[in-house]
């Protein structure tokens, strides 16, 4: 008894036979207690009682403790999958501590397949770092929801949240990612392309598609990763029923745990943002979300921002990125994080809202850092051929290769994508794909085997004809048309082959001319942007004001970050390698269809100014804006004359030798 350490300072313990039965959360009466050891100057007996230790045996310690925990685990909602931690080491954020349901989610074949998935896929033949996966990228999104959404559940008690709340979302965070196949995005690009070669098949053939076929082609078409997500997600939930049971999640009045990390991860974004700009939100969301009310609306931000898409995936993204491409760029989540707050917007929906004062802070080192990634790394030239390359061994192993799936099923890796079939749509990742291709054993693989050793292996890459740069409104090159709409990619190559005779005229005319057929032409049209394309994600963001709780606004600065670039490649076979003679007339048969394209636009932008305005007595005035602001233009005053511009450049790269005479035309019209 001795050698035990003293308990509370209020309290003495004595002997479990010296005790006497009475309610330990409450105080004995005082004629039950032993008599006072001294006597108070002044005091009376009850006063003196009340400063005097409370006795109380093992037993009733024991009991009040008991009591105690069984409170507080009643509010808290903490079940014993939440008592033992589970620790990995993260290489951006040190040790993370997570609760053991997600260690349960962790062990699992289908988490664990994503630890053979690159996080960037082919960026890691132009940066050698870039090697991260997405295991350790849905870690680190988990690691910090679960940091946001303790922040919020500390700094607004007010709002309520729930353990059942927090388990959600960061489960959310961890199974975010769950259904991208091997080389991630990229293999987007594969299955599109699938619908292609069904319409081309057709085409050749000179027939119209089926039903069925045409059913077939929008599936592809339709494809994404995060569908795909939500069907692996289902799988889990039902090989883990008894576990997530245990950790608290279910189905009741409070709403539906497993409907709600499914809408976390993929909302139906255009309903909610069409009921936003309508101003309808709040009272549409019960038709169109089930996990949770409207009073938790602030929740689908976290991992999966429908809003701005300012979200702790793009903070773990960014920062994992930028440190293995090598980049010495991050932007600060801790102080979002920390700053952030819930408030009501002008419909009554709760949303997240940074302090007023961290505009340019999300601005120039969040929205600008995810540009510069898809500069230097995401759409780098090198990347895209690489990619290319990939769709195209991809198709080929389509083709020839089948692997089993449920029941022993054998199968395209088109159609194992497609259905998402349990069995062989976890083989589907870049170890699985690498190890076909370098032991050339597989059956059905060897013409892209082949195709890999020669692009990947030896690295003889498909050459670049052009790199446009399609210029945007308010800048020199830009004209009074204004931005030019990017162009399809069929519209580019078709484009370029038909100007090929003319130019091959032009360039060298004394070489012999070379074939060149469509399906050697490879073009991509991206884009760089905040994430939203058109919009500035910063419209979107409510800020707050510290020192004025009442003033809420949003960012109207106006950027217009969309840029797009036309990349056109020629993909030569490998037995019949690229030319200079002929790299130089592809790329002067695109300078000359880019020069076309920029004169019609502003040929058809000259006609439309030209035309009256129609009349619009009953025009819509968009949500929010005022009529009186813009004043209908009076009838007897002239448009102004159209100012002259001087000549401009196109600025088109290309990896062709032409001389400046040549280049001349990139440059002026």
């Amino acid at each position: 008894e001795s050698a035990r350490a003293p308990p509370h300072p209020a309290v003495r313990v004595v002997p479990s036979d010296a005790g006497r039965a009475r309610d330990p959360m409450t105080q004995s009466p005082a004629s039950k207690r032993p008599a006072p050891e001294y006597e108070g100057d002044g005091e009376t007996e009850d006063e003196m009682e009340q400063k005097k230790p409370c006795l109380y045996t093992e037993a009733e310690v024991e009991e009040i403790v008991a009591q105690r925990m069984k409170s507080y685990r009643s509010r808290c909602l903490v079940s014993d999958l939440l008592q033992d931690p589970f620790t990995p080491h993260d290489p951006v954020y040190g040790l993370l501590q997570f609760p053991r349901i997600v260690r349960v989610i962790v062990d699992t074949r289908i988490f664990q397949r994503m630890r053979h998935i690159k996080q960037l896929a082919n960026c890691a033949f132009v940066y050698s770092g870039a090697t991260h996966t997405r295991f350790l990228h849905s870690l680190g999104t988990c690691h910090l929801a679960l940091e946001m959404m303790k922040e919020l559940q500390r700094r607004q008690p007010d709002l309520a949240i729930t353990k059942r709340d927090i388990l959600c979302v960061i489960i959310a965070g961890l199974c975010h990612d769950l259904g991208h196949p091997c080389y991630s995005h990229m293999f987007e690009m594969f299955m599109h392309k699938q619908a292609a070669v069904i319409r081309s098949r057709a085409a050749s053939r000179g027939e119209a598609l089926s039903e069925q076929e045409e059913a077939r082609a929008k599936k592809f078409e339709q494809w994404t990763h995060e569908a795909a997500s939500v069907r692996l997600l289902r799988l889990l939930f039902r090989q883990l029923a008894d576990p997530l049971r245990e950790a608290g999640l279910r189905a009741d009045a409070d709403g539906d745990d497993f409907r709600f990390i499914e809408e976390l991860i993929d909302p139906p974004k255009k309903e909610l943002e069409e009921k936003l700009e309508r101003g309808q939100l709040k009272v549409a969301w019960s038709s169109l979300m089930r996990g949770r009310s409207v009073e938790k609306a602030w929740m689908y931000e976290v991992v999966s921002n429908w809003r701005s898409g300012i979200d702790v995936d793009k903070f773990d993204y960014f920062r994992r990125d930028a440190k293995f491409l090598g980049i010495h760029r991050e932007y600060e989540h801790e102080r979002y994080i920390k700053m952030a707050k819930v408030v009501l917007d002008a419909d009554g929906v709760p949303t997240i809202s940074p302090p007023a004062k961290d505009k340019d802070d999300l601005r120039d080192n969040m929205l600008e850092l995810r540009k510069t990634l898809h500069h230097m790394a995401y759409q780098h030239k090198a990347t895209k051929k690489l990619d290319h390359h990939m769709v195209d061994i991809l198709t080929m192993l389509n083709e020839g290769l089948l692997i089993k799936g449920v029941g022993g099923n054998k199968m395209t890796i088109g159609d194992a994508a497609l259905e998402v079939d349990e069995e062989a749509y976890l083989k589907l990742t870049d170890a699985f794909i690498e190890g076909i291709l370098l032991s050339r054993e597989a059956e059905g693989s060897e013409e892209a085997c082949d195709e890999y050793q020669e692009r990947f292996v030896k690295r003889r890459l498909m050459r670049m004809v052009a790199n446009w740069d399609l210029p945007r409104a308010g800048e020199v090159d830009a004209g009074l048309a204004g931005p030019i709409p990017p162009p399809a990619e069929a519209v580019v190559l078709r484009g370029v082959i038909a100007g090929y005779e003319a130019a091959c005229k032009v360039e060298r005319p004394e070489d012999p001319k070379r074939d060149v057929p469509l399906d050697e032409m490879r073009c991509s049209v991206v884009a760089f942007h905040y994430g939203m394309k058109e919009q500035d994600p910063m419209s979107r963001v409510l800020f707050h004001s510290k020192t004025d709780e009442s003033k809420l606004g949003f960012d109207v600065y106006g950027a217009k970050p969309l840029r797009h670039k036309v990349f056109v490649f020629w993909n030569p076979p490998s037995n019949n390698p690229a030319d200079e003679t002929t790299l130089n007339r592809l790329s002067r048969s695109f300078q000359e269809w880019a020069a076309r394209l920029v004169a019609q636009h502003e040929a058809a932008a000259a006609r439309d100014a030209a035309m009256p305005p129609p009349p619009s007595p009953g025009r819509q005035v968009a949500r929010g804006h005022s009529p009186a602001a813009s004043p209908a233009r009076s009838p007897q005053v002239a448009a102004a004359p159209r100012p002259v511009t001087r000549k401009r450049s196109l600025r088109i790269a290309t990896s062709a030798t032409l001389n400046d005479d040549d280049l001349a035309l990139g440059r002026t019209r």
